[in-house]
């Protein structure tokens, strides 16, 4: 009989709801926690404890002390619970110079320092110009350039996106003829499929055989999906 009880006792408290804090838990409720004094604290953890959990459940809850942050696990890894825009990453810098010569072509000149906005557990930045992305989805990549004594002629240009050392897509090609020396400029943007792991490399081409005096630079990432 004692057994018996026990087995009921042990069957009602699985299918019931959890109060703590409260003796009447909401029927809605698998576990409901009350207070006016005290709070919840869910695990806490370095960014590099975090994405080293092996298989965490979607809908798990973390508060990241690298970036001072609620993290949720859901189908596309962890993400802040703060963020209300897509993940980014945007790099640009005004001044310096852009080397050009025929028929190369040359990173872009922005790393690390240029950054305005970026999502570490989504983008690593290696090098200038090159990208390594952290999570599987759809990027929309864009990158634009200006310089101010593009000279006069005919010069051929291109912006290019290579992924793991291969041609990926043109952003932009086209010829610029210029009159004078002048004011220059151009823009491109693309939409890709990319996978963890995946190095994306962004790549001007212009067709001159001397440095150029830059105005400005710039390239940014979007996860959209």
């Amino acid at each position: 009989m004692k057994t018996l009880f026990a087995f009921l006792l042990i069957s009602y408290t699985c299918f019931s709801q959890v109060g703590i804090g409260t003796n009447t838990p909401n029927s809605n409720s698998l576990l409901e926690i009350s207070s006016t004094d005290k709070v919840f604290v869910p695990p806490r953890m370095t960014n590099a404890q975090m994405l080293a959990i092996p298989t965490p459940l979607i809908g798990s809850i973390v508060y990241n002390t690298t970036f001072n942050a609620i993290y949720i696990y859901n189908s596309l890894g962890w993400k802040n619970a703060s963020d209300t825009d897509n993940s980014s990453l945007i790099c640009k810098k005004n001044g310096g110079s852009l080397t050009t010569s025929i028929n190369t072509y040359y990173n872009f000149p922005l790393n690390h320092h240029h950054v305005q906005t970026q999502n570490p557990l989504t983008y690593e930045i290696l090098s200038s110009g090159k990208i390594r992305v952290k999570e599987n989805g759809i990027y929309m990549i864009g990158a634009q350039l200006s310089v101010n004594n593009m000279p006069s002629g005919k010069k051929g240009y291109s912006l290019a996106l290579f992924k793991n050392g291969v041609l990926l897509g043109l952003l932009n090609k086209n010829e610029s003829e210029q009159t004078i020396t002048d004011y220059w400029g151009t823009s491109g943007m693309m939409t890709f499929n990319l996978s963890v792991n995946d190095e994306i490399e962004i790549k001007y081409l212009i067709n001159h055989n001397a440095n150029l005096s830059l105005v400005f630079a710039a390239f940014s990432f979007v996860k959209i999906n």
